[in-house]
């Protein structure tokens, strides 16, 4: 700014105090704040000028660091999404959203605080803008930037600015070096890490990993919060482009790190892009030690106790496996460390989907082997998206204020109709479906072969080592595991004694309980499991006195 910053405040406040609110400022913002925008928005908040009296307009080549009163317009060639902070010295909230400014001369991020995040938050990538009342200062990566003023505003422009908006050239992962910022890198997903939540001075942060390929190699990428929850829905082979990262030297090499400024997208659409192919759902016949990061689906058969060791650092380590089948093979999957958590809830017969895989031989022959870069997760039948019919048949439990409640072999649900039916009657419907409620544009009584209410509402009772598929039945048993796969679907593994089975549901249960299901059994290939529509939790003296009753020992 100036060889004494203290000089332009001389008479205003003692240097003393001048050193203190700067510093204060600077702590204020967490670090995100320079010396120089500091003294900048001290200056602004004493009536101090430091510099040019008047705007002026200029171009953003013109800009030099320590300009004040600046008019500029623009166009935004990326904006990110407004993020919170809490300020150490207050602990109040405060807001700040960036973008990146576009003339013919040049670009330059753009800092905005607080309200004027929020009503930044409207503005688009593409938008002509003109800021007014800016001044220039180091910023991130000792890069120069605009901040407001507290006067200064930002607003749309009808101003030409004759500046295509485009995203810019991606980095080949090849040429990635220690301490590069603002990096644009597309790649394919070769593998991803499960999403791990952890506490650090009393806030909640969530971590993720993928591995990121190209023609040039391969590197890792770290995702935080936000970013890392979207990695849910990523799969193997699905093309990602990340916008704003930087690189650092990692415990393998460099990796890359991203932040909340980071542009994610998903499958975009790039003209003449060319990425390698990842093996996806590999057959198991198919299998060698040539694949590498590679993806397989398959049925659990048998599950193995985790163990621990200690590595020569004395560090302990779990491991577990488990054998699957996909019907042309079969493969020992062995996981480490967070993954062999997840035995605990796994049956034979249950669906999985391996990502992230490597195949390597093993004391028994090849295996797959799935580390913290690979996921391990249950394959969801598609019998438990399935929406209730738009048409066909029903019986009826109960007619209430202009609905039927009704049981099919689809499950339970309710028909929206005025039209009354005693309990039991089958009828046939047709009407728009919305979740489990069908508004009918017909109801009428049919007298068609079907299963009668009771076998509807109360399936004969199965022992688990005896159902076989495509049944509505009945199974009651412990609740071994229960695990969320999805917001909306549970995994279970019920043990009755005679066996266990994988089930499917959407109520909350609690794991060390016993409970009655009522569901559809489905054939996934390998095994049984089943959807579960309804589910009760069992009363333990009640049970046995209707054991008592079903084999004639209680009178």
């Amino acid at each position: 700014m100036m060889d004494d910053d203290y000089e332009k405040f001389e008479g205003v406040i003692s240097r003393d105090e001048f050193e203190r609110k700067v510093n204060e400022k600077i702590k204020e913002f967490q670090g995100l704040l320079t010396r120089e925008g500091a003294i900048s928005i001290l200056a602004s908040e004493l009536g101090v000028t430091l510099s040019q009296p008047k705007d002026v307009s200029i171009t953003i080549s013109d800009i030099n660091e320590g300009m004040t009163n600046i008019d500029i317009v623009g166009k935004i060639a990326r904006i990110s999404e407004v993020k919170q902070f809490v300020r150490r010295t207050t602990g109040t909230t405060g807001k700040i959203l960036s973008l990146e400014l576009a003339d013919e001369t040049g670009t330059i991020r753009v800092a905005l605080w607080d309200d004027d995040a929020d009503a930044a938050s409207t503005l688009n990538a593409g938008d002509t803008v003109e800021v007014v009342g800016a001044y220039a200062k180091k910023g991130l990566n000792n890069s120069l930037e605009l901040s407001l003023s507290r006067k200064g505003t930002v607003k749309r422009s009808d101003a030409e600015v004759d500046v295509p908006v485009k995203g810019p050239e991606h980095v080949e992962i090849a040429s990635l070096a220690e301490n590069m910022y603002n990096v644009t890198l597309v790649g394919v997903v070769a593998g991803v890490s499960d999403v791990r939540e952890y506490e650090r001075s009393g806030r909640s942060f969530k971590v993720c990993s993928l591995f990121l390929r190209d023609n040039t190699g391969q590197v890792r990428v770290s995702l935080w919060n936000k970013h890392a929850e979207r990695t849910r829905s990523l799969s193997m082979g699905d093309v990602v482009r990340f916008v704003g990262c930087h690189t650092k030297m990692g415990l393998n090499g460099v990796e890359v790190q991203t932040n909340s400024y980071t542009q994610f997208e998903t499958n975009p659409d790039i003209d003449g892009l060319s990425l390698p192919t990842i093996d996806a759902d590999v057959q198991l016949s198919e299998l060698s030690t040539d694949n590498q990061f590679f993806s397989v689906r398959g049925v659990v058969t048998q599950v193995y106790e985790p163990r621990s060791f200690f590595r020569d650092d004395g560090t302990e380590v779990m491991v577990g496996s488990l054998e699957i089948e996909d019907g042309t093979g079969s493969c020992k999957v062995t996981l480490w460390e967070e993954k062999a958590e997840i035995l605990s809830t796994l049956a034979p017969g249950t669906s999985l989907c391996l990502e992230g895989c490597r195949a390597r031989e093993g004391l028994d022959g090849l295996e797959i082997s799935i580390g913290r870069s690979g996921r391990v997760t249950p394959s969801i039948p598609d019998e438990v998206d399935q929406d209730v019919p738009a048409e066909g048949l029903a019986r009826v439990v109960e007619a209430k204020d202009g609905a039927l409640k009704v049981a099919s072999a689809h499950g339970r649900f309710t028909i929206l109709t005025d039209v009354e039916f005693e309990a039991g009657t089958l009828v046939r419907y047709a009407g728009a479906v919305d979740g489990t409620q069908v508004s009918a544009s017909s109801v009428t009584r049919s007298d068609e072969h079907y299963p009668s209410l009771d076998e509807l509402t109360s399936p004969p009772r199965h022992a688990i080592d005896a159902v076989d598929a495509g049944r509505l039945v009945s199974i009651a048993g412990l609740v071994r595991a229960a695990t969320k796969v999805r917001e909306d679907c549970i995994l279970l593994r019920v043990d009755d004694g005679t066996g266990t089975i994988t089930g499917y549901c959407s109520d909350g249960v609690d794991e060390g309980r016993e409970y009655a299901f009522i569901g559809r059994t489905i054939d996934n290939g390998v095994g049984v499991e089943f959807v579960s529509q309804d589910l009760q939790p069992i009363d333990a003296e009640r049970e046995a006195y209707r054991l008592l009753e079903e084999f004639g020992e209680y009178d």
